[in-house]
């Protein structure tokens, strides 16, 4: 297989989810924007540019083929509307999850851009789904905060599949029943991280910071009661708990019933942050980039998206080769192949295919989405078979 094979098949992907709206030629341009940024492990122009002629996709000088990916920046057909979000509904629907879990938090580009962003989680990951961009250190103009957070959500409402439950993780910033109701109003259910001061009523009508509900490291503790006193209370569950490593208490609110489980279910939020360095440093390199102007960067974040979720279903790829081969019985520690995350794991595959020393076709499937995360996976695999061959042994 070789760089303009893999081409092919990415554009068929591609093409056979953007939208009817999108011609022929801007889905060529995506197709390579998106293999080039694979290629270059970078969102560069620039550096598009050279992938593209090293890989001998476009006989153009470097120099033109820059030009060409500049002037995809300014395609008006190369929008998250037309391109990412058909393609994430379909790959959704045939992923047939029974569950989603949605996580919603900001980053920026520097100084230069914040972008909020929504993420659906697996196994580890976060796939991108939607975000709002506006310029940082500066007064938001037009709509206010909140009004661009709903908004938000109402792009990703049609993107998620009917039927299937929905719980959406985000940080403090975000613990306030503005947000929260925007949740509950969409039949959405929430783990959302409050600030420690947040007032708490428990169902004697004991009032207190949910940081008050324990003292010392390693306790913990849960209710159902209400919350945010200042907006006429809610009804939810707190869960506080102060690991002996962290530095303070961290304290959720759900509206599902106070259980335990709650509180690793809210560590899957972190996977967002996996992806972003993915974006800016052991990816896509964003924070490198010369582009500046939003409707530049907004298209660049297209061809991210895109490459990201083909990075992700090439590395799920490689981790069911993995998972398929049997344990060996000997093994108690995270193999090899558990140390990188099935993003490392698809890029590594795609610039083998790239350069032609691997010929496995990419098969487009996300499998286990009610699985744990890959190293986690990829560890018990060993470990069961561990285990059960030392019993047999005795």
């Amino acid at each position: 297989m070789s760089a303009s094979s893999l081409y092919d098949q990415v554009y068929e992907l591609l093409d056979a989810h953007i939208d009817d709206q999108v011609d022929e030629t801007t889905r060529q341009r995506i197709a390579l924007l998106v293999v080039g940024i694979i290629k270059a492990k970078s969102a560069s122009p620039a550096r598009v540019a050279e992938a593209i002629e090293t890989l001998g996709l476009s006989q153009a000088k470097v120099e033109s083929i820059e030009r060409r990916i500049r002037r995809i920046e300014n395609d008006p057909e190369l929008t998250a509307t037309l391109c990412l979000h058909p393609f994430a509904q379909q790959r959704l629907l045939l992923g047939r999850p029974q569950e989603l879990l949605l996580i919603l938090d900001p980053t920026t580009q520097e100084d230069r851009v914040v972008m909020v962003s929504m993420a659906v989680w697996y196994r580890g990951r976060a796939l991108p789904l939607a975000w709002a961009l506006w310029p940082a250190n500066t007064p938001l103009e037009g709509e206010r905060f909140w009004a661009r957070i709903e908004a938000l959500l109402d792009v990703v409402v049609p993107l998620l599949p009917k039927g299937v439950s929905v719980t959406c993780l985000a940080d403090r910033a975000f613990g306030t029943p503005l947000f929260t109701d925007m949740l509950t109003a969409r039949g959405w259910h929430y783990i959302v991280r409050v600030q420690s001061q947040t007032r708490c009523q428990d169902r004697k009508g004991l009032e207190r910071p949910v940081r008050q509900l324990i003292r010392l490291r390693g306790q913990r503790a849960k209710l159902r009661g209400r919350v945010f006193k200042k907006y006429r209370w809610r009804e939810a569950s707190i869960l506080v708990y102060w690991g002996r490593r962290h530095k303070e208490p961290l304290c959720l609110v759900s509206d599902w019933p106070p259980r335990w489980y709650l509180i690793q279910v809210y560590r899957r939020r972190y996977s967002i942050e996996a992806t972003f360095r993915d974006y800016k440093s052991f990816g896509w390199h964003w924070e490198q980039g010369q582009v500046t102007d939003l409707e530049h960067v907004e298209r660049l974040l297209v061809g991210m998206a895109l490459a990201t979720w083909i990075t992700l279903y090439a590395g799920t790829q490689v981790a069911e080769e993995f998972l398929c081969r049997p344990p060996t019985g000997r093994r108690r520690t995270v193999p090899w192949e558990g140390k990188r995350s099935l993003f490392t794991l698809g890029l590594q595959r795609l610039h083998k295919i790239l350069a032609g020393v691997c010929r496995t076709l990419l098969l487009w499937e996300l499998k286990d989405w009610s699985g744990p995360n890959w190293q986690s996976q990829i560890y018990f695999h060993h470990a069961r078979a561990f285990v059960l061959g030392v019993k047999n042994r005795v």
